[in-house]
């Protein structure tokens, strides 16, 4: 079946972003004392684990999951092949080319990144521990993090059961300087002002669902991994180990040329099994491109259920993945949901959001000592909606305003928070690092150095910082 996109339109930036204040004037005196506190000498150690503590792989276990954190300081100069492409009129050449870049080297080394023999990748730290015995922290054969779970009947006609979804994200070289800049500081302690990404920074994340082929049936064929996750979705039981499907594919790009508004293009796949691709990789089709939210177009944003929404701007939709009523699709691939008012998201992703707004959202208060909302995150969206015919049009400027990308001060509900430059990987890990930090003996010592103005006890006592999490819905 040919792949084809509907064409919405020109990028119109019609509503201008409110510029992003500069958190390196002086006159942000938040932000110059972080970084004093944060040039202060402290023990951490350099090194960050890879899996959660709290199930450890059994001795002997070959293949072990490591982190790739040799962070490098520089990156090449390299010639990108998406740069040459209009992503607006060729989304699906531009996300093929994305496509191709992420998995070179990587398929050859099942995606042990750093093993790449033609480009290395990185993973974000501190994911591997949420702080909960039952979290989602990676799990120890792939490194793989907890995502959203899929609901019945939202990914095909035939599911009738929720199913676990799990994902691993890496960072190119570019990407890689950034986080080195977030987590390999003086102190230990990490920097969200230093976490904006070079031009042509790329991410690419590989989404795994236990949902089985009778399920799913285009889940055929695909790419299948052994992961150490838990039973089922309470999460209230031991991890064992399960096979899992890759179903979907997301990729992002600091594309310079809309550096004047996100500063980023997301694009997400979805596998097809019952697609003429001889591989896993060809059978990838792009579900849909966007660089923005289109912030003044509230067409159908209470409608539920899986359209094309022909007055969006920014964003490209494939029409051919609509789900039609009365198909047989066999073992094809359709799609059942996007985001509010049909904006670009993927299958197992909220149908009340997009992932240009959830991304965009990755950010973490601004505190200027240690205390109890040191890594609270941004709220990524109104998640007590499940659908869109319950999201409330009040809620729509909070969280459709266009973000502008790098690290900047943006205010919601009346608190500033520091941006991560669209990284939710960096604002979890940040949160996480924060929500250990202050339920280890550790706090006592940072009580001592003045770092703190709250006493150890006091501040162990306070609730959990939120989750970065997608399944608040």
């Amino acid at each position: 079946m040919k792949t084809a996109l509907t064409v919405a339109g020109m990028l119109v930036c019609v509503v201008a972003a409110a510029a992003p204040l500069d958190v390196t004037k002086p006159a942000d005196q938040g932000a110059e004392l972080q970084r004093k506190l944060l040039a202060t000498p402290n023990p951490a150690p350099s090194r960050f684990p890879s899996f959660d503590p709290h199930y450890p792989p059994p001795p002997g276990t070959p293949d072990v999951f490591q982190l790739s954190q040799d962070y490098p300081k520089t990156f090449k100069q390299e010639t990108f092949p998406w740069m040459a492409i209009d992503f607006k009129a060729f989304p699906t050449e531009y996300m093929g080319a994305v496509l191709s870049y992420c998995l070179e080297g990587n398929v050859d080394v099942d995606f042990k990144v750093q093993d790449n023999k033609v480009r290395k990748w990185y993973h974000a730290p501190w994911l591997h521990d949420d702080g909960d015995q039952f979290g989602a922290g990676r799990e120890y054969h792939h490194g793989m993090t907890r995502e959203r779970k899929a609901r019945p009947f939202e990914l095909h006609r035939s599911q009738s059961a929720p199913g676990q979804n799990w994902a691993v994200g890496f960072y190119n070289d570019r990407g890689g300087t950034a986080l080195g800049k977030v987590w390999r500081t003086a102190s230990g302690y990490p920097d969200p002002y230093a976490s904006t990404f070079p031009e042509n920074s790329v991410a690419c994340k590989l989404l795994f669902t236990d949902a089985s082929v009778e399920q799913i049936p285009y889940l055929v064929g695909s790419k299948t991994w052994t992961a150490n996750i838990y039973p089922d979705t309470a999460y209230n039981k031991p991890r064992v180990d399960k096979p899992m499907r890759l179903l979907q594919l997301d990729v992002a790009v600091k594309d310079p040329r809309v550096a004047d508004t996100t500063g980023w293009i997301y694009g997400t796949f979805v596998y097809d099994g019952g697609g003429a691709g001889k591989t896993v990789w060809d059978r990838m089709v792009p579900v849909g491109l966007s660089w923005g939210d289109d912030r003044q177009d509230r067409t159908d944003a209470n409608r539920d259920g899986v359209f094309v929404n022909t007055s969006l701007t920014q964003a490209r939709i494939t029409s051919s993945l609509v789900e039609q009523t009365g198909w047989d699709y066999g073992n094809r691939a359709y799609v059942r949901h996007h985001g509010l008012g049909g904006r670009v998201n993927g299958p197992i992703d909220s149908p009340v959001s997009s992932c240009i707004s959830c991304h965009g959202r990755a950010g973490t208060y601004v505190g200027t000592t240690i205390g109890p909302k040191s890594g609270q995150p941004m709220a990524m969206a109104y998640f007590a909606a499940s659908k869109p015919s319950d999201f409330p049009l009040s809620q729509f400027d909070e969280f459709f305003k266009p973000i502008p990308g790098g690290a900047h001060i943006e205010v919601q509900n009346n608190e500033r928070f520091v941006t991560t430059d669209y990284s939710l990987q960096l604002t979890g890990g940040i949160r996480n690092f924060y929500q250990n930090l202050r339920s280890q003996p550790v706090m006592k010592t940072l009580h001592a150095r003045g770092v703190s103005a709250m006493a150890a006890k006091e501040l162990q006592a306070e609730e959990p910082l939120p989750k970065v999490a997608r399944d608040a819905d």
